[in-house]
């Protein structure tokens, strides 16, 4: 998990209206560590672990203590229990390359045999929130005269795919969405001006070294992944979408 301290926070919770199928900006707001082990239900060390663990995302105020983002906080909420531990980077983008119908070269014979035997029996929520830990998330803010530019750097996915066609919405012109390697994150924030911000409107999710696919050749996510980025999403039309692809792709992976 990337953490960063802000000069100044805005401490807030707020829901933009929506005026199409998507808000302006994401969920915006924080929450200090108090406040969510208290909607959590559990105590603020436990807190401290989902934190340390990549499960919540926190930044360092200027005293030093953590908030947590609301946006990761409810999808925290929505998804988890009683759902096991996460798949490592590599068996989560096997799992969404093999429901996309794509070729998986990496796994050993035993991991392939496991991964199998659980798309075989897995919900749609349930994968969700198993591939979790595939990328890095990091919500900034760009300004649309840099939407352009930004999106020919990114593999697509979710609300900025243009699968979105296929499962009945339109791509947003007012946030974007994908995913980039780790070492081209430097360039692109001085090429798009992004900044980490409270009122967000990038959703990035940043490939590290352990992600086992080249993607260089491609320029947007395939199906499955875009179906569980839009299922991760706090627009409930989007969750729906993403949760009823991901359940028809496991349909057609075990008939």
């Amino acid at each position: 998990m990337m953490v960063y301290k802000i000069g100044t926070l805005l401490y807030y919770l707020c829901i933009m209206n929506e005026e199409t199928d998507r808000s302006t900006t994401l969920l915006n707001g924080w929450y200090t560590t108090g406040e969510a082990a208290d909607r959590l239900g559990v105590s603020i060390h436990q807190v401290a672990r989902l934190i340390k663990a990549g499960d919540l995302d926190a930044i360092k105020s200027v005293g030093g203590a953590y908030v947590i983002e609301a946006v990761s906080l409810h999808t925290y909420m929505r998804l988890r229990g009683g759902r096991g531990r996460p798949y490592s980077a590599e068996v989560a983008w096997a799992a969404l390359w093999l429901l996309s119908d794509l070729e998986v070269d990496w796994l050993t014979y035993q991991q392939s045999r496991r991964l199998r035997e659980k798309l075989n029996e897995v919900g749609a929520e349930e994968l969700v929130w198993a591939v979790r830990r595939r990328a890095q998330l990091q919500r900034m803010r760009i300004d649309a005269s840099f939407f352009n530019i930004a999106l020919q750097s990114l593999l697509v996915s979710g609300a900025s795919s243009p699968h979105l066609s296929r499962i009945g919405l339109t791509q947003s012109t007012s946030s974007i969405e994908g995913y980039l390697y780790e070492k081209d994150l430097t360039e692109f924030m001085r090429n798009t001006h992004a900044v980490a911000a409270t009122d967000v409107n990038a959703m990035i999710r940043i490939l590290d070294k352990s992600v086992p696919i080249d993607l260089t050749d491609r320029s947007e996510m395939p199906l499955a992944t875009v179906a569980v980025d839009l299922a991760s999403s706090l627009h409930e039309r989007d969750q729906k979408a993403g949760i009823e692809t991901l359940e028809l792709l496991l349909e057609k992976y075990r008939a």
